[in-house]
């Protein structure tokens, strides 16, 4: 072979290097930029699922929290909603990935035939260059990215519809007590909590001791309906709320128990106790004690606030939030003047 043979040799083969190395480049390219686009499509396709989660999470909770037909009914047409939503992304995924896997192979061919045209007469670009891969969307670390934001999803949303259900807020109580010199008490528990309109309450069920007389009033003070029922160990007072107790976002009512004995006596000291307990949530709290006219506090458990009032009674107050599932004990100890014992 002489000199010049050998050279166009080489030239050829170098040039068929720098045509296979471009071709290799485009097929990167191509493939790239349908993965590209698949991962797009893909990503929208979770975006939709994030927002189907949240909003079959908020129909499921109020479904089954609701006993209002409208509600009810709306509820399960956002459900039956949200289900044909996913079949339809689903279905259109599928159909998106389908199509960019089409037009990937279609645009790899076309490059493969435009490259093996060029190349007629090399032997090694006789065989198609590439195989067959399918395509990738999306890197499993991302999609496990996805589900843990479908998870978080799931629960906050099932968190806040839950608090917007009850009212989006924490209930506050304001309680009362005016102490008689003979020991008993008028005890004026002041209610007030956030309430949600998919289902307002109708009433609620009030036990008290058998020597015990309970009221309850709405916000204009005016008794509100209420049925006696007497058991062998107490009585129950089955309340039915009216529609004043519900105003501006805002449902208060106020129980008022008459309760004779209240404080106890020994040796010469008064002692009134009071106790709280809330399940399921932080409740604010005021508990006011107005001792009788004249009367001198000892001490409270645990320390509170002490007024004296123009009336010559004296105001111990306790003040502060009451923690879930936690029993809390107030005592106040007191001493009457001579006058009021040789009364009693």
């Amino acid at each position: 072979m002489s000199e010049h043979d050998d050279t166009l040799r080489k030239t050829l083969e170098e040039v068929t290097r720098l045509r296979f190395e471009r071709g290799e480049s485009l097929r990167e390219v191509a493939a790239n930029e349908y993965s590209g686009h698949l991962r797009t499509a893909e990503r929208i396709y979770w975006g939709y699922g994030v927002a189907c989660v949240a909003l079959g999470v908020s129909a499921i909770n109020f479904f089954v929290r609701s006993f209002d037909l409208k509600t009810l009914i709306g509820c399960a047409v956002v459900l039956l909603v949200v289900y044909e939503t996913t079949v339809l992304m689903k279905l259109w995924f599928a159909t998106a990935r389908m199509k960019m896997d089409v037009l990937k192979e279609m645009k790899l061919l076309r490059l493969e035939v435009a490259g093996i045209g060029g190349a007629t007469g090399v032997g090694h670009l006789s065989q198609p260059p590439v195989r067959y891969e399918p395509m990738r969307g999306m890197s499993p670390w991302e999609r496990r990215f996805w589900l843990a934001i479908c998870a978080l999803t799931a629960i906050g949303v099932s968190s806040w519809t839950s608090s917007a259900w009850f009212g989006g807020g924490p209930p506050s109580t304001r309680t009362l007590v005016t102490i008689a010199p003979d020991g008993g008490a008028e005890k004026q528990y002041a209610m007030e909590r956030p309430y949600a309109g998919y289902f307002l309450p109708k009433g609620f069920s009030l036990y008290t001791a058998k020597d015990t007389k309970a009221r309850v009033l709405d916000p204009t003070g005016h008794e509100m309906p209420v049925q006696l029922v007497v058991t062998d160990t107490n009585n129950r007072y089955d309340v039915t709320f009216t529609d004043s107790v519900f105003d501006q976002g805002k449902m208060r009512y106020t129980q008022v128990l008459d309760i004779p004995k209240a404080a106890r006596l020994e040796d010469g000291v008064w002692t009134y106790e009071e106790g709280m307990h809330h399940v399921g949530f932080d409740t604010a709290y005021s508990i006011a004690v107005l001792l009788p006219p004249g009367a001198r506090l000892l001490s409270t458990d645990p320390t509170a606030a002490v007024e004296p009032q123009d009336d010559g009674r004296t105001r111990v107050c306790f003040e502060g939030t009451a923690k879930d599932n936690k029993k809390y004990a107030f005592t106040v100890r007191y001493e009457l003047p001579p006058a009021s014992d040789n009364k009693e």
